[in-house]
């Protein structure tokens, strides 16, 4: 065979080659939407805080959870790891272990459902109402619902969660518990600072169970006292 023939042989099977890994790449992206390891990066940001509040500054707008086997730990950090709070849910375990870190001081308490929701009184009677609603976050199609507040006055907010990233009873502790799916955008109360949620990346790599275990050093305290210590904690910041 002629040598420039030969060349141009050699070219067209290395493009069809490459087309052929190409498809089959895309196709076992498509195929590998759904994950059950990983970690999920959200914003947080404060409806009810006007922009430009020096607050804003101090408050945190960051949250990464880290989920594998059904378990998943969320961690809030703040002022350059100055200050640190984590919530981490094994599966099997009835109780939700709460943690906060504030340069030396290190407090954990495990919190019942009863106790979480004492965290969040505002949400302590909600009523979830499914709806047809469909948004993109993070690259994943997300089902909405609608989250009505009942209390002295009644409000709400939207919630958007996917069930193509694998955490079983995912929100089993939370107001939010009638959800069967993660949470994708979501507010929450904490000493009466409103604070929405809301996915930003969704990474899946490996993740070892012991990297949802707390760090040592944590001194546990009952739940009452733990909330205590977090609003000490926000009456300085604000």
């Amino acid at each position: 065979m002629h040598p420039l023939r030969l060349l141009l042989k050699s070219r067209v099977t290395l493009i069809l080659l490459a087309s052929i890994l190409s498809f089959y790449s895309c196709e076992n992206r498509v195929f590998q939407k759904e994950i059950n390891e990983g970690k999920i990066e959200y914003d947080i940001s404060y409806p009810n805080v006007p922009q430009g509040n020096v607050m804003l500054d101090l408050m945190p707008n960051k949250m990464q959870t880290t989920f594998v086997a059904n378990s998943y730990r969320s961690d809030i950090i703040a002022g350059m790891g100055i200050f640190k709070t984590s919530i981490i849910c094994k599966e099997g375990n009835d109780k939700l272990l709460h943690s906060i870190k504030m340069l030396r001081t290190k407090y954990a308490s495990e919190l019942t459902e009863d106790d979480f929701l004492k965290f969040s009184p505002e949400f302590t009677s909600i009523e979830v109402l499914f709806n047809d609603e469909i948004k993109e976050i993070a690259g994943y199609q997300c089902k909405g619902a609608d989250i009505v507040v009942q209390g002295d006055s009644i409000w709400g907010f939207k919630v958007f969660y996917t069930d193509e990233i694998v955490i079983k009873n995912a929100n089993s502790h939370t107001p939010f518990k009638e959800i069967v799916g993660v949470l994708m955008e979501y507010q929450l109360m904490s000493n009466s600072i409103l604070m929405q949620f809301t996915a930003t990346t969704v990474l899946q790599e490996d993740v070892e169970l012991t990297d949802i275990n707390l760090e040592e050093g944590y001194e546990m305290i009952e739940p009452m006292k733990l909330k205590a210590e977090i609003e000490k904690l926000f009456s300085n910041i604000m």
